[in-house]
């Protein structure tokens, strides 16, 4: 019975919570009952049916784990999110969601949510999301994290001060002196140096940088810390900053090898300053090219303060404006057309992708890759934003093939999958190599058994997507890669029509899809689908629809 007690007072220590959100009480239940939470290691400690009851359930429980439906009443997911990471839960979100469109993904992805679920949910991707976020707590409790940050907390925080700059006072003019108290207390913290220089260190992989330091410097000649989730390295002394100098040169001369521990170290390297109270400029300096270090090329591991010009110069577009300076100046309506532009390269960009792979134009995809590769260096500068940028791209190409080719769907990760592949890659060029990766799986299974009919149905799909550009058989034969007499001669055989008469019914579909909006006149609807000469666009239009444009509208309008 002792035994029994103390395996059950065990488990309650052991369990984690976790709080079920849904506007859709069915959906609520089956959450509950479609995995075993407790062979898991939670108990449901309860649920909310709108926003607000998430918000105050999340004050209230602070659970470990929160699932919850982003379209939610009353509060939106992200903004229950987003509140509740400012009064400082630090708990893990699962957010579900029945949409394709990841336009909120930026959002979440900036606190710190990276675990998403499509409906309806899959049993085994529930469990296996579950049990990550399970074994994570697990080894973070292991690990002691909190405890080491309580033991080291005063020292840490005036570190931490000194790197933001806010330890010293500044008098009327914004002037920063080093006064005798300030001086005491950092000496007595041993933060007191001739020499300093911060460090911003990234790491993805198991092997840590912090790991190395001991073999080549004292354990007093260096501060570890993380600041503003940037894990720093502050060097004290001219001993220490000459042994780490050394310790950079050495991987210089001998590069990096690809399986070696090392190949995983990001570095940025803040410029020295003599004086505590310019610690917070080495800060900013290596902070800049942290920043800067998501676009950084394959193979490229240390950047230095001397480099900053480079990371400016790739922080503006091709007319010199700096993005970063214009997001505080340029007006809302420049902010929009900025986004309108992002936007439309987005469409273009992807269609060219689809394009490619529907053609089989293996060079024609990596092409496009390419271009968008250096679109984003160029017109993005934020981390985040490039991954949402991809992100979304991916996605698009995944709905769109998989809805078009069924048996294309087994080749994309699941929605969940490709957001947490990207969101975890710490290289623009890593994000792309996976995208070409996954893209030419698609190219080669759409291909590799490529019959007359799939070739019809990619030409059919493919003028249904650009019937409003001037099509004709000749062109389709040289990107398909086929003779233009038997492409028509096989077009004709597979759908009992010709090539041209099936692109009129195409543009006439649409034209009364334009029609029956009326907001259009008959000359722009004429242009929109593709005819320059709105006089034989009514003859077309009649001969397809038995009566003219202008009475097809006029029917409609009665009809309404």
């Amino acid at each position: 019975m002792i035994i029994s007690r103390l395996e059950t007072n065990w488990k309650e220590l052991c369990m984690q919570t976790v709080l079920i959100a849904d506007d859709e009480e069915n959906i609520r239940e089956g959450i509950k009952l479609i995995i075993d939470w407790d062979e898991l290691g939670f108990e449901i400690a309860g649920t909310a049916s709108n926003g607000e009851e998430a918000l105050s359930s999340i004050k209230k429980l602070n659970p470990s784990l929160v699932v919850m439906d982003m379209q939610m009443p009353k509060i939106h997911g992200i903004d229950v999110i987003k509140k509740a990471r400012a009064e400082g839960y630090d708990g893990y979100f699962i957010i579900l969601s029945g949409y394709s469109d990841f336009s909120y993904a930026q959002d979440a992805i900036r606190n710190r949510v990276t675990n998403y679920i499509t409906k309806p949910i899959d049993e085994d991707e529930l469990y296996d999301t579950v049990k990550k976020i399970k074994d994570e707590i697990d080894k973070n409790a292991k690990e002691g994290r909190r405890s080491g940050q309580i033991r080291n907390k005063a020292k840490s925080v005036v570190t931490s001060e000194l790197l933001l700059g806010t330890y010293f006072e500044k008098d009327e003019a914004e002037n920063v002196t080093l006064t005798e108290d300030r001086r005491e207390e950092l000496e007595s913290m041993k933060l007191l140096s001739p020499l300093y220089q911060v460090v911003i260190h990234e790491t993805s992989g198991d092997y840590k940088l912090p790991d190395l330091l001991p073999t080549f410097l004292d354990e007093n000649s260096f501060e570890l810390l993380n600041v503003s989730g940037y894990d720093c390295i502050l060097l004290k002394g001219k001993a220490a900053v000459s042994r780490f100098e050394d310790f950079i040169l050495h991987y210089e001369k001998s590069p990096i090898e690809t399986d070696s521990p090392l190949d995983n170290i990001f570095i940025a390297i803040g410029k020295a300053v003599d004086s505590p109270v310019k610690i917070e400029d080495s800060y900013e300096s290596a902070k800049s090219l942290a920043d800067r270090r998501f676009f950084c090329d394959e193979a490229e591991h240390f950047v230095r303060a001397e480099n900053e010009s480079f990371v400016n110069n790739q922080c503006r577009d091709k007319n010199g404006t700096s993005h970063l300076d214009s997001e505080k100046s340029t007006e809302e309506d420049n902010l929009a057309a900025a986004k309108a532009a992002l936007k439309e390269e987005q469409r273009r960009i992807t269609d060219k992708i689809m394009d490619a792979i529907i053609a089989g134009n293996r060079t024609a995809m990596i092409n496009s890759t390419e271009e968008l590769y250096d679109y984003i260096k160029d017109n993005i500068s934020g981390n985040s934003d490039a991954c949402l940028y991809v992100t979304e791209i991916l996605l698009g190409i995944k709905d769109r093939l998989s809805k078009q080719y069924p048996m294309l769907a087994d080749i994309f990760d699941t929605h969940a999958g490709i957001i947490e592949f990207i969101e975890g890659r710490f290289y623009l060029y890593e994000i792309m190599q996976y995208m070409v990766e996954t893209l030419e799986k698609a190219l080669g299974k759409l291909h590799e058994h490529a019959g007359s009919e799939n070739i019809i149905d990619d030409i059919i799909s493919y003028t249904d997507r650009n019937y409003a550009q001037p099509l004709t058989l000749e062109d389709l034969a040289s990107r398909f890669g086929y003779n233009s007499g038997y492409l028509g001669r096989l077009f004709t055989r597979t759908t009992g029509t010709g090539y041209n008469y099936y692109l009129n019914e195409c543009r006439i579909a649409k034209a009364k899809e334009f029609l029956a909006e009326g907001k259009y006149k008959v000359y722009e609807v004429a242009q929109l689908v593709g005819y320059n000469d709105v006089d034989y666009f009514g003859k077309k239009f009649r001969k397809h629809a038995g009566m003219t444009p202008a009475e097809f509208r006029r029917q409609k309008k009665e009809t309404n």
